[in-house]
């Protein structure tokens, strides 16, 4: 199946981030999340049933990810990616303005589409 960018819906997520479901199966969705503006302050967390890779397309950004044993916070550039695991504690706060993500989620998270 094709996927053709200028088709494909803007999703505002927040005041700060947008996405777009780039592609996506039953068990496989590529994401791309935007941010407009730099933040500073606490990384908001969440956790899912979905194994994640994140791939950092522009800008930096602090993540952290708490495993219920260890907390790991660190910030990642371009070219940096990150794994997370299923129902994995996690969030990031971007540290630049216009700065993007590509999320990689498996099984295809049912409620971004």
């Amino acid at each position: 199946m094709f996927f053709n960018d200028q088709y494909i819906q803007l999703d505002t997520v927040d005041s700060n981030t947008t996405r777009k479901v780039l592609a996506h199966s039953d068990q496989l969705m590529y994401v791309k999340v935007m941010f407009a503006k730099a933040q500073t302050g606490e990384i908001p967390l969440h956790k899912h049933i979905h194994e994640q890779v994140t791939y950092v397309l522009k800008g930096s950004f602090k993540f952290m990810i708490d495993n219920g044993e260890t907390k790991d916070v660190q910030t990642v550039r371009e070219g940096d990616s990150i794994h997370f695991p299923s129902d994995t504690l996690h969030g990031c706060i971007p540290l630049e303005d216009d700065g993007i993500l590509l999320d990689a989620f498996t099984p295809a998270r049912a409620d971004f589409l």
